[in-house]
């Protein structure tokens, strides 16, 4: 039979942003017991008492830093510099048979322009162009029959330059990510290699974007 403490974490982990809200400090223990409590009573297959659960709730809050979280002020030695670029667009296309030669004919056809971005990011059934807004007349041009399935424009993108420990750093991209949407920011894309990773966002979040990643990267206490 499962423990209520067991139970009580299985039900925090489904619910997004309470994990962090506990740890700092902004929820009343027993409202979550309350809401929690038709969760627990059903995995545990009898009714849970409020009071059990609180119990579990403070109990697991003295426990420190979960699996989850490991020690999150330790990431910031993993994270190098961080790079912003402006003026973005997205294009998914639908795989097909003339999507690679289109590819190609792009890459050639930009291979000698400055100050242009062009990334691409291959999927099971799509994939997706992320360009500079000035190559947006020649993606149009070149894949016009394509099937598109979206499109993004007024982006921005923010790297980050992770060093080679990030392999071994436990969690690190999930702390990334939570804090990113903790911030109510959305990620429209991400390109991740061994050791750098890029988030693409709407122009207007990019600033926000950018505080939370150089908050990570210098262990601000008040983050």
């Amino acid at each position: 039979m499962k423990k209520i403490s067991d139970i009580v974490d299985e039900g925090i982990r489904k619910m997004p942003f309470v994990e962090e809200a506990m740890r700092a400090g902004l929820i009343n223990y027993s409202s979550l017991a309350r809401m929690l409590k038709p969760f627990v009573s059903k995995e545990l297959m009898k009714d849970a008492t409020e009071a059990s659960i609180l119990m579990a709730l403070k109990r697991r809050s003295t426990m420190g830093d979960n699996a989850l979280n490991l020690n999150p002020k330790n990431y910031h030695d993993h994270i190098g510099d961080i790079f912003v670029r402006s003026g973005l667009s997205t294009y998914t296309y639908s795989n097909s048979k003339t999507l690679t030669e289109n590819q190609t004919q792009l890459l050639h056809e930009i291979q000698n322009l400055s100050d242009t971005y062009c990334s691409f990011t291959q999927g099971m059934y799509e994939r997706t162009l992320i360009v500079s807004e000035n190559l947006t007349d020649r993606v149009k041009r070149i894949f016009r029959n394509e099937q598109l399935i979206t499109g993004h424009r007024q982006l921005s993108s923010a790297t980050v330059k992770l060093k080679a420990s990030n392999v071994k750093a436990y969690g690190l991209y999930y702390y990334i990510f939570k804090m990113i949407a903790w911030y109510g920011i959305t990620i429209i894309e991400v390109i991740s290699t061994s050791n750098e990773f890029t988030i693409v966002v709407e122009s207007k979040d990019i600033n926000d974007a950018f505080t939370v990643l150089m908050k990570i990267k210098s262990d601000d206490s008040d983050f």
